[in-house]
Order: C-alpha cells, then sequence, then structure tokens
C-alpha cells in the first residue's frame, strides 16, 4: 500500500540513516548537526552543549555513514516516486538535454578517450597561460622598471634609494607580475567548472587518487601545480574535507612548476653533453622528463605516507552527480575570477613582497669596510641575468655556471653580507655534495622565487662579459630585474 503524498514527501526530506534522534532534539534539527558534523562544518550549527555530547556518542565513521545513507535513501525515495507515476528510465533518457550529455560523456568519460582529452585540454590551458598573458605581463614589466628608473634618477645612489629599487618597488613588481597568468588560470578553469567538464575530469581520475587516500577532486589542484603552487593551493577550497585538503596542500610543492624550468634546464646543461643520444632522445630531454616524472611520483608518495600518519582518516566515498553541460555566464566567471585573484594579491602578495625586502637586506648588509656601494652592487648583480653576459659563442646555459677561474674570494662583499655567512653556515651540508657555501648562497636566494637562482649564481660565481656584454650590463643593471623573475616563466 503506497503512502499518501505529505508522508512521502516527509520520508523523502527525511531519509533514512539509521541513526535516530535523541529525545530532546527535534528530528530536522538532528539530521541537520549530522550532516554538517560528517562534513567536518559542525560550528556552522552551532551546536549546543547537550547536542556535542550527543554526537560525542558515535563515532566520526558513523556519523559520516549516517549522512551518505540518508542522501542514497533519498534518491531511492525519488526513484520510486517516478515508477510510482509511470516514468521510466526510457522515458528519462528520451529528454533532450540529457540525450546530448550521455552523448558527449560517452566520449569525454571513456576510460582511454577521455583521459587523452583531459591530458589535452590541461596541456592546452597551461600553454595559453604564457602566450595569452605575455602582453600584459610585458607591460607590467615596462611599467615597473620605468618606475625603478624615475625613482633611481629622484633619489640618486644610496641606501634608501636602493631599498625602495630594489626591494619595495622589485617586491611589488614580484606581485603583479603574477596576476595575469593566476587571472587568466582561473578565467579558464572556471569556464570548465561552470560548463561541467571539471566533474567530468574528476570522476575519471578519482581511481588513481582512491590508491593515495584522496579523491578525484583533488587531482585538479594538483595538475594546476605544473603552472604555479600559488593558484594551486588557493585552488584547494574545493576539497571539502579538512583532512584531504591539507594533505593535498602539502603534496603540491612537489609538483614541478614551470619556473623549476631553467634550474633543471641549468644543471642538464652543465653536466650532460648535448650530444649524447638514447635512440631517437637526447640524454638531457630524457632527464628532464624524468625530474617532472620523478615530482609526479613523490608528490603522490607524500600524499600517500600523510593520509596513513597524521591526517588518517576514512576515505570519503566519492559520490558525484555529473550535471548536464552548460554555457557559462560570463558575469558570474569574471565575478569568480575577480574574487580569486583578489585573495592571491591580498594573502599571497604581502608574503612576497617581504621575502623580497629581505632578501636584499640579506645579501647587503652589513658592508665591508672598503665596500661603501658594495651594498647597491649586490643589489644590482642579483638583478643580472648570467646569459645577458656570456660570450655568442656560449650557450646561456652554461654561462650561467661562470668560469672556476672567476670565483670571488672569502674577501668578496657577498661573503661578508648575512646571506654569505648563512651560505657559510650551510656549507658542512652541501660539502658531501661537492658544493660549497656559494650554492648556499643561491638556495637562499631561491626562496623569493626558484627562478632567482640563476642570477644568484651568476653572483656568485663572478660571471664576466666581453666588452660589448659589458655595456649591455650597465644598460640592464640600471633596471631592476626582479620583477621579471616571472612564476612559471622560464628566463
Amino acid at each position: 500500500m503506497s503512502l499518501r503524498p505529505s508522508h512521502r514527501c516527509a520520508r523523502l526530506l527525511a531519509g533514512d540513516d539509521g541513526l535516530p534522534a535523541p529525545p530532546d532534539i527535534e528530528a530536522a534539527r538532528w539530521r541537520w548537526l549530522v550532516s554538517a558534523a560528517a562534513a567536518g562544518t559542525l560550528e556552522l550549527a552551532g551546536p549546543t552543549a547537550a547536542e556535542q555530547a550527543a554526537l560525542a556518542a558515535h563515532s566520526p565513521a558513523a556519523l559520516t555513514a549516517a549522512a551518505h545513507a540518508r542522501v542514497i535513501a533519498r534518491y531511492r525515495e525519488v526513484d520510486a516516486l517516478l515508477a510510482e507515476i509511470g516514468f521510466t528510465a526510457a522515458q528519462r533518457e528520451r529528454a533532450p538535454a540529457m540525450t546530448r550529455s550521455a552523448a558527449i560523456d560517452r566520449v569525454l568519460t571513456h576510460r582511454v578517450w577521455g583521459l587523452l582529452i583531459f591530458v589535452g585540454v590541461m596541456a592546452t590551458i597551461f600553454s595559453s597561460i604564457f602566450t595569452w598573458a605575455e602582453p600584459i605581463m610585458g607591460a607590467i614589466e615596462a611599467l615597473i622598471g620605468w618606475l625603478s628608473e624615475q625613482v633611481g634618477a629622484a633619489l640618486g645612489p644610496g641606501v634608501f634609494t636602493d631599498l625602495l629599487t630594489q626591494g619595495v618597488i622589485a617586491g611589488a613588481g614580484n606581485v603583479l607580475v603574477f596576476v595575469p597568468q593566476i587571472a587568466l588560470l582561473f578565467l579558464l578553469l572556471g569556464i570548465l567548472e561552470d560548463s561541467g567538464y571539471m566533474a567530468r575530469a574528476a570522476f575519471l581520475v578519482d581511481r588513481l587518487m582512491a590508491r593515495v587516500g584522496l579523491h578525484g577532486r583533488a587531482f585538479v589542484p594538483l595538475l594546476s601545480g605544473y603552472a604555479c603552487a600559488i593558484p594551486a593551493i588557493l585552488g584547494t577550497r574545493t576539497i571539502t574535507d579538512p583532512r584531504d585538503r591539507l594533505a593535498t596542500i602539502l603534496m603540491i610543492p612537489f609538483m614541478s612548476c614551470s619556473a623549476r624550468l631553467p634550474i633543471y634546464v641549468l644543471f642538464i646543461s652543465a653536466l650532460f653533453p648535448a650530444d649524447d643520444r638514447v635512440g631517437p632522445f637526447t640524454v638531457g630531454s630524457l632527464m628532464l622528463v624524468g625530474f617532472y616524472a620523478l615530482s609526479t611520483v613523490s608528490a603522490l608518495a607524500v600524499g600517500a605516507i600523510w593520509k596513513r600518519t597524521a591526517l588518517r582518516g576514512p576515505t570519503p566515498p566519492f559520490v558525484l552527480e555529473l550535471p548536464p553541460y552548460r554555457l557559462p555566464r560570463l558575469r558570474n566567471t569574471l565575478l569568480h575570477v575577480y574574487d580569486r585573484t583578489a585573495d592571491f594579491v591580498r594573502q599571497a602578495g604581502t608574503v612576497i613582497l617581504a621575502v623580497t625586502v629581505v632578501l636584499w637586506v640579506l645579501l647587503s648588509f652589513p658592508r665591508p669596510p672598503d665596500a661603501p656601494d658594495s651594498g647597491r652592487d649586490v643589489a644590482e648583480a642579483v638583478q643580472i641575468d648570467p646569459a645577458a653576459h656570456a660570450p655568442k659563442d656560449m650557450p646561456s646555459e652554461t654561462a650561467a655556471a661562470g668560469p672556476e677561474d672567476s670565483q670571488p674570494d672569502d674577501d668578496s662583499p657577498i661573503v661578508h653580507s648575512i646571506g654569505g655567512r648563512i651560505g657559510k653556515a650551510m656549507e658542512p651540508v652541501l660539502r658531501p655534495m661537492g658544493q660549497d657555501f656559494r650554492m648556499g648562497i643561491a638556495i637562499l636566494g631561491s626562496f623569493a622565487a626558484r627562478e632567482v637562482m640563476i642570477s644568484t649564481l651568476g653572483l656568485v660565481y663572478g660571471i664576466e662579459a666581453d666588452d660589448e656584454n659589458q655595456t649591455r650590463c650597465a644598460t640592464s643593471s640600471a633596471r631592476p630585474a626582479s620583477p621579471t623573475a616571472r612564476a612559471g616563466t622560464p628566463r
């Protein structure tokens, strides 16, 4: 005997979770508390002491299972209602919107073709980030360079001028030059999300991520880490479980962002001859692929370790309802891009600016007694691109390493700086790897931006240039190059 419609609606709203409400708590309130506890948002429900005690009587796994059981029961109730009115699955498939979505999903969610299409889409996005954002980034670089020149010309040489041009203005440039790439990344990912495609992408990789202890929603931020770690970490906000979100954040730094590419090229060129081959591939290209593969495997291994130790918890079932495909609304997408980009400028921008100023101070002070202007020399030298001072017949990657006979001695200004002393303190750790304090200084510089390591190596190894390149050096050193150290852009 079927229930009356009012009873049907009551059962549809309640669901059957096998976890009845305590006598002193209203049933609807109890359902909300259980759902909030399972989602990790219990503070939003504002539970009383009695309600918290009632929830504490059940394990977190039981609360999560109850919340999921209620959702499943509701869908079963919906199917039963549809069956009673004669709305069959065949009629549902004949709906035009569902037919279009099902036809597209046969390709986009295919085990093989779906993954290939997904990789192609993401590769296109990351490639377009560099090409489409290039004009705007060039304009920002020109503006920061012009502003630095004007400030330097107006104030004249001095420590305060160096602080403004090499620290504050350069730090602001390091922040602003990120914005076009980040805004474009959020725009393209927002279009994919609003169109319904990102739900399909999460479905495709869910099986792989389940072996790590995560679900498919964590894969998209990890993939974004190949472009830049900052927007990738911001993208973890879509992960509702706090343990999974933290595990994903801890995995992202192990992904090789494009800012590491010039570092890879530098050391590959220095260590492996260009004509060495393994079959049709050069050893250098295989090493580069190996770096990226190793970073991905390392990230997955780190995630598996965290999920089995400090962040251990039940792997949440990935219940995903694939939405129908829709055309994104421009206004909503642009608002989404604005909100996320503004968050980056407010949160990450302040940190980058502060680190840039601190790095300038560390590499500039204290000054040696016989070099009163060494602070300015150091600050400018850090900004010089080593490849710009190499002879014409020398590869830029090899030039960055510098000749051994031009290494600075222990009386050079940078050795007396705080950064030089930190490099000396790091030397015992680096010595077994065949490196000295100079590599420690370069590692210190890379904390501001990974690609700054190349410029710092050019400083500590005392790169020299011929007369023509010396002129180019004088021209380039008049402009701060820190703003041009783009995240994700090889030099």
